[in-house]
C-alpha cells in the first residue's frame, strides 16, 4: 500500500474539531470513510473526534458537539486532521501546536479549511506543498517561507493533506482512500456520492461483493474480475464460465445466490456504471464512451442507459453540468 499502512489493518483517523469548525468540511471528510467501510464490509477506517479541552466543542452552525476525547486523553492515530473554520478564522488553539509537534513522524497530518493554517503555524508544513486559505497567506509565509502554497482546492503531499474545506474535503479523502486502498475502492466510494447527489435509485447499481465472499467464492471473484477487465469487448456468459472453469449453470447459481442477479444483467450494469463514471467525469463524446464500454451503436447505448438510469446519456450529462453550475 502506497501510504505504508497495510490494507488489512484498520487505519485510525483522529479529527480535532476546533471551536466553530466547518460542519460541511468535517462531514465531507468523515462520510467517505464510513461509506468505504460499508462497501468493503470491513473496518478499513476507524475515526474519532477530539476537542481542545473538556470533550466539548461547537460547530459553525452553533451546535454543541460532544467529542470522543480531548487533547489530554486522545488515543494514538495514524492520521490526524484538524477541522477548522470556513471562512478562515484563526482563534487561539491552546496546547494544540505542542500536541501536533509531539506526534510521531510517521503520522499523517491534515487540515480542513483553517486547519491547514494551524498546521503551518506549528511549522508542520515546512517543505510541503499545501493549500492554505488566502486570509492566512501573508502572516504564515512571514514565519514559514518554506511552505509551498498550492492553488488547487486540495493537496496531498506525502503525508500532508490540506484543503480549502467544503466539498474539497470529500475529494481529498477520496484521493487518500485511493492511496491507502487502491483506485478501485476509491472509485466505488466516489460513485456512491455521484449517484447520491444525482438521485440515482439504488437498485440501478450492481450489488457489491464483500471481501469475505470474494475469498470464499474464488470462481465468482474471478468471473467479476474478467467482466471488469473486458469492458470494451464484453464476453458472453459462456465465455466467462469457460475461462473460470465451471459450467454456465454453476456460474448462474453463484450470481443468483451471492449477487441476486443473472451474469449477463450484472455485466451490463458494470459496463453502464463505467460508462456513467466516464460520462460525468470526462469530456469524451457520448459515442466514444458507448464504444469504449462495449455498446455497438449510439442507439444501443442510449437505450440501455435510459432503461438503467431513467435518462439518456446526454440528459444525464446536462443535468450533472447544471448541478455543478448551481453549487
Amino acid at each position: 500500500m502506497q501510504t505504508g499502512v497495510h490494507p488489512k489493518l484498520t487505519e485510525r483517523i483522529g479529527f480535532i474539531l476546533l471551536p466553530g469548525y466547518s460542519s460541511m468540511a468535517y462531514v465531507s471528510a468523515m462520510e467517505p470513510l464510513l461509506v468505504c467501510n460499508d462497501l468493503t464490509g470491513e473496518d478499513r477506517f476507524s475515526a474519532f473526534t477530539v476537542a481542545l479541552s473538556g470533550n466539548k466543542t461547537h460547530s459553525s452552525l452553533g451546535n454543541r458537539m460532544d467529542t470522543d476525547y480531548s487533547l489530554d486523553n486522545a488515543p494514538e492515530a495514524d492520521v490526524w486532521i484538524v477541522a477548522g473554520t470556513s471562512p478562515a478564522r484563526h482563534p487561539a488553539t491552546p496546547g494544540l501546536d505542542d500536541f501536533l509537534r509531539a506526534l510521531p513522524a510517521h503520522c499523517a497530518l491534515g487540515g480542513l479549511a483553517s486547519g491547514s493554517y494551524v498546521l503551518g503555524k506549528a511549522g508542520l508544513l515546512n517543505g510541503y506543498r499545501a493549500v492554505v486559505h488566502w486570509l492566512g497567506y501573508d502572516e504564515l509565509l512571514k514565519q514559514h517561507r518554506s511552505i509551498l502554497l498550492a492553488s488547487e482546492q486540495f493537496c496531498i503531499d506525502r503525508n500532508r493533506l490540506t484543503c480549502r474545506g467544503g466539498s474539497a474535503s470529500l475529494d481529498m479523502m477520496l484521493m487518500w482512500i485511493a492511496r491507502s486502498l487502491g483506485a478501485d475502492t476509491a472509485e466505488a466510494v466516489s460513485r456512491h456520492f455521484v449517484n447520491e447527489r444525482l438521485g440515482v435509485p439504488s437498485d440501478s447499481l450492481p450489488q457489491q461483493l464483500s471481501e469475505r465472499t470474494r475469498a470464499e467464492q474464488p470462481k465468482l471473484a474471478e468471473a467479476l474480475e474478467l467482466m471488469e477487465a473486458n469492458i470494451e469487448e464484453p464476453l458472453s456468459t459462456d465465455d466467462v464460465s469457460f475461462h473460470v472453469g465451471i459450467s454456465r449453470r454453476q456460474l448462474e447459481r453463484l450470481f443468483k445466490k451471492h449477487l441476486n442477479a443473472v451474469p449477463s444483467r450484472y455485466y451490463l450494469q458494470i459496463r453502464l456504471e463505467k460508462a456513467r463514471t466516464r460520462l460525468l467525469g470526462r469530456n469524451d463524446s457520448i459515442a466514444d464512451i458507448g464504444l469504449s464500454c462495449g455498446f455497438s451503436s449510439g442507439a444501443h447505448f442510449s437505450t440501455a442507459y435510459r432503461n438503467q438510469y431513467g435518462l439518456t446519456p446526454s440528459e444525464d450529462r446536462s443535468l450533472h453540468q447544471q448541478m455543478a453550475v448551481d453549487k
